[in-house]
Order: structure tokens, then sequence, then C-alpha cells
């Protein structure tokens, strides 16, 4: 039975014969540019020149090719989709052996002064493979959780034979603009193959409501401005998904309480050349800062266009205002929003990086196994924060000097918005979002 490597290498092989430009160790820089077009008009799916030397061997590389790469490599040989040209060689030899294109690559630290996790361009994924889906769930719900603790995938007993996604039908409207923004979805789902159907609003698997199977409409509350994939699920296999773009008219503060946010008035927020949420905010809100601190939040979203991770430069600067009781770490985080996705850069007082987690180029980097402290820096003063991103390399920086590098995996993102949050209270004071042709967007309140 051929191995995973046998099969990605028969792929390509297949691929240089379909192209005749020779043997591929041979090719220019010139021609991965136009093979990553030519996959592009093929496929709809972009990879760039690095991640097809990397697939190649040109670069030297130990992390595996993720699913949208495998996708399309075998999409433009002629295949439905990485499984499918896989299945059908192992089917010529050999009982189904583990999929490739389910494993989750590990993360590649770089042991230097600046630690370096293990880069690819605007994924339009097809299918939705079930192995992708529960990776891809598991995944994004330990990064963004507020306590940044995993969330179970639920267990099925369904396999993906037992679905067809053509048998589903899965819309929506959104109600108005802004937020909070109800969805109104329309769905059919009568030929699912179990009672368990479930909208999900977003990457968050906490975040579903239990339709009915014989129902043709479900509406849903968004809260906070972004980019969202909903999805249609049946027991826990997606079977249908959809982009929804939540945009905000300007910035959005909010409190997280539960089960409704409590938005508080921009004109509040805006004060003194910063935007703030203050102690006093709350206070007035009937709101404790005690025991728990609550999460507070500042977003915009809509403001970007055409900015994409792999070209872009961040700049802010913040500051952490409440270090009080339960509040003595102080962690905030900057969340640069893309579609279907997020470059997190977490913030505490010097006492607390053990629990930081830095999320970058579709890696999670845990402040318990990997040397965070560089981002323990929040205190009573304004700190500088810059991130920028060049073709696969995320640099990060911290008033003015570089902390922490990520090479990242994943294709590459549009870059949709911002947010802040604060455990209790917090202020900016700028920003910046520019490219190598200038600033795209910056405000100074």
């Amino acid at each position: 039975m051929p191995s995973d490597t046998d099969l990605l290498a028969d792929l390509l092989a297949q691929l240089e014969a379909q192209l005749a430009w020779g043997p591929a160790e041979r090719w220019t820089n010139a021609d991965f540019n136009s093979l990553g077009e030519r996959i592009a008009e093929v496929t709809g799916t972009t990879l760039s020149p690095s991640t097809l030397k990397r697939v190649w061997g040109r670069v030297s590389y130990r992390s595996k090719p993720s699913t949208t790469t495998l996708d399309a490599l075998a999409q433009f040989a002629g295949y439905e989709t990485y499984r499918a040209y896989r299945a059908g060689r192992i089917d010529e030899v050999a009982p189904t052996a583990p999929d490739l294109s389910t494993e989750v690559p590990r993360e590649k630290v770089i042991p230097a002064a600046n630690p370096v996790v293990g880069g690819d361009r605007r994924a339009k994924s097809r299918l939705y493979l079930v192995g992708l889906a529960v990776a891809t769930l598991a995944t994004l719900a330990l990064l963004f959780n507020t306590h940044f603790a995993p969330a179970a995938a639920p267990s099925s007993s369904l396999a993906a034979a037992d679905v067809d996604p053509a048998d589903y039908v899965f819309s929506f409207r959104p109600v108005g603009s802004g937020v909070p923004n109800s969805v109104v979805f329309n769905y059919n789902a009568e030929r699912a193959p179990s009672e368990e159907v479930y909208l999900q609003q977003s990457w968050d698997p906490t975040r579903r409501e239990k339709l009915p199977r014989s129902g043709k409409t479900h509406t849903s509350i968004y809260y906070l401005p972004g980019y969202y994939r909903a999805k249609l699920v049946v027991e826990d296999i997606v079977v249908s998904e959809r982009e929804l773009f939540i945009t905000s008219d300007d910035w959005v503060a909010a409190v997280d309480a539960d089960p409704v946010p409590v938005y508080l008035p921009l004109e509040d927020v805006r004060r003194d050349g910063r935007l703030a949420i203050t102690a006093a905010d709350l206070t007035d809100l009937g709101l404790d800062l005690q025991p728990t601190p609550p999460k507070t939040t500042l977003s915009n979203v809509g403001a970007l266009r055409g900015l994409w991770s792999d070209d872009f430069t961040f700049r802010t600067r913040l500051r952490h205002d409440y270090a009080t009781g339960a509040a003595a770490c102080q962690h905030a985080r900057v969340l640069i929003l893309l579609k279907n996705g997020a470059i997190i850069i977490p913030l505490s007082a010097p006492g607390c990086v053990a629990d930081l987690e830095v999320y970058a180029g579709g890696r999670r980097i845990s402040g318990r196994d990997t040397d965070l402290s560089a981002f323990g820096v929040v205190g009573d003063s304004w700190l500088e924060l810059s991130c920028t991103g060049r073709d696969d390399l995320l640099v990060f920086s911290v008033n003015g000097r570089e902390v922490f590098r990520v090479e990242g995996e994943e294709e590459p993102k549009e870059i949709i918005g911002i947010r802040y949050e604060f455990t209790g209270v917090g202020s900016v004071e700028e920003l910046s979002f520019g490219n190598g042709s200038g600033e795209v967007w910056g405000e100074t309140f």
C-alpha cells in the first residue's frame, strides 16, 4: 500500500507530465508563478510560489501541505478532491490507509531569540470534508475562546458516506446592517439521516441551535461584527456552509454579557484623543468589575478593502486600564480579523505569560510550551504593538523591538477588520493599516 508521501509524489509526477515543463528541480521562480496562475484559473484557489516550492521540495519544510493545497493540486490534475485521488490510488493496491488530507500540520518552532512557527492563498473550498471540519472546529474553538479552553466536538454515529451535500438547501438574508443583526436562514434538511440537525453560527461549536428536520426557516442574532461561516450540520457533519459578512458602520464598543452584550454609545467611548471604555462606564451601567471583571471589546469591521495577510503592516498604541483584584494579569488581545480566520496577539502583565496564546498563520502557539514572555509587557503605560506580513512570514514587535516570528501554513486571507479585547477595561490611542503601496486605513481618535 503506498504511503502518504508516495501518494503525493505520484500526484506531483502526474502534474509534471501534464505540464511538460521538464523535471521540477529545473523549474524557475517564473515557472512556479505561472503554475500558481494556472491552478487559480482551473480551481479558483491561488497557491503562492513559495507554497508550490515547498510542496515540490525546493524549499526545506517539515510540515505537510494543507488540505486546501492538496485539493487544488488534485483538482488541477483532474480529480474532484485530493481525497478522491487518494481513494482511487489506494483502491488499486490495498485497503484504506490514514488520510494525509485530514491531518493538521504540526507546529514548527525554530529555536532562536525569535521563535518561528510554521503558509499558502485565497482558498475557496468546494467540499467540506469531515476531517477538515472536525479539525478546524476543534482548533479554532481552542484559539478563540476567551479563557483559551477547547470546546469538545460532539460525537457522531454518521459517516461521510451517509450524507450528500446535494440533498440540502442552505441560504440566508440579513435583516439590516450593523449589530446586533438578525439573520434569516432558509434551509431544507428533510433528507437528513438523523434528527440531529443544527445551525452553527460560526467556527464555534458551542454556538449551535437545534433545528427541526422538517423546518424551513430559522432566525439567529449576531452581536459583534465580523466574518462568519454559518454551517448547516447533521450530527457533527457539516453539510453546507455560507459566508456571512457583518460589517459595522463605525466602531462598536461592547461589554461581554450573557445572553446579550451591553453596548456603549460611541460618543461616550471617544474621549481625550483615545477610544476607551472606563471602569466608570461599567459602574454607570450597573456592571460589576469584581470578583470577575467582564471582557470589553472595541471592534471595527468593513473599513478595510484589498489588504491581505501576506502583504500588510499594522501598528497600534494601546493601554490596559484596570489591574485591580482578579484583573491583576491585565489580559488583553488584539485580533486582526480575516476572512474565516484571525491573527490573535495576546498581552498580559509579565507574571501571567503562561496563560497567553498566539494564533497566527493557522497556528496556535501556547505560552505553556513556548516562551511568550516578550508579550508580557502590560502595565500602566502606553505600549506600541505592530505586526507585519510578508509572504508566509508574520513578524511581531513591541515598543519598536521585534519579539516574535511565525511562518504561516495557511492560505493568505483578506483582512476585514480589527478587534481589541480587555479583561476589564482599556484604551486605544491610534492604529494604522497599510501595505507596500502605503497606508490603507488609519485613526488617531
